[in-house]
């Protein structure tokens, strides 16, 4: 076995390959009894790892949830400052944690595990992961706003990527659309109707790729499916 050693640690289940990069980096890993700060480090058969001094392996028991996140719960594993977050849903000792984020006033599908490889190819943007809303603002933006923001905006000094909105349901005083992104910043269909003074009253993420949220209530979660589990492996 060779495996560079932020992925080695991701498949011990300590977290996404980026994720645990700044244990590395801060001198909290070793390997054989030495520190190891250089990313670029590869395991080989015998060697032995180290977190702040607890020997960490690779292991192959995973696991795999999907969950219906409720608005007021915070997409994080810990929090001092949450009132509520996602893993107080979630009746599993094992550790786990999100896949990506849903901001806290947001609610639908998230998936948690403890596979930090997995973890690292769904949240990377090299691999253009689509993710569906189902979104209703205020008010009708015409048709042409509608245009400027699938065609990308400046935010937060750069422009976003392409998108794809569909008009839902045209009601008195707010419009339903169906928004699909293949990238993930923070707030960002908030934002996007924000800057066309529409703003969300409500969003809800409803497919990651082509893992649907389902027949989940608020709340609930269950394990992937084989198909799912195969299907999100093969991205």
């Amino acid at each position: 076995m060779k495996m560079r050693i932020n992925k080695y640690l991701a498949k011990a289940g300590i977290g996404s390959r980026r994720g645990v990069e700044k244990f590395i980096v801060e001198g909290k890993v070793s390997i054989n009894g030495k520190v190891v700060t250089d990313l670029s480090r590869d395991i080989q058969e015998n060697d032995r790892v180290f977190l702040n001094g607890k020997e960490v392996q690779v292991r192959e028991d995973f696991i795999y949830y999907k969950i219906n996140k409720p608005a007021g719960y915070t997409t994080t594993v810990k929090d001092p400052f949450a009132e509520r977050v996602i893993l107080d849903l979630i009746k599993e000792k094992r550790r786990i944690f999100p896949v990506g984020r849903l901001d806290n006033d947001s609610g639908g599908r998230l998936l948690l595990t403890n596979d930090g490889d997995l973890t690292y190819r769904l949240t990377h943007p090299k691999h253009h992961m689509s993710k569906t809303y189902r979104v209703r603002v205020k008010g009708a933006p015409s048709d042409a706003q509608i245009k400027k923001l699938e065609q990308g905006i400046l935010m937060d000094g750069y422009k976003t990527k392409e998108c794809v909105i569909k008009r839902i349901k045209d009601e008195q005083s707010e419009t339903s659309f169906e928004v699909i992104l293949w990238e993930g910043r923070n707030r960002q269909i908030r934002k996007l109707f924000d800057s066309i003074n529409h703003p969300v009253v409500f969003l809800k993420r409803i497919k990651i790729g082509e893992v649907l949220l389902g027949n989940l209530k608020e709340g609930q979660y269950e394990e992937l499916s084989t198909e799912e589990l195969e299907y999100l492996r093969g991205i």
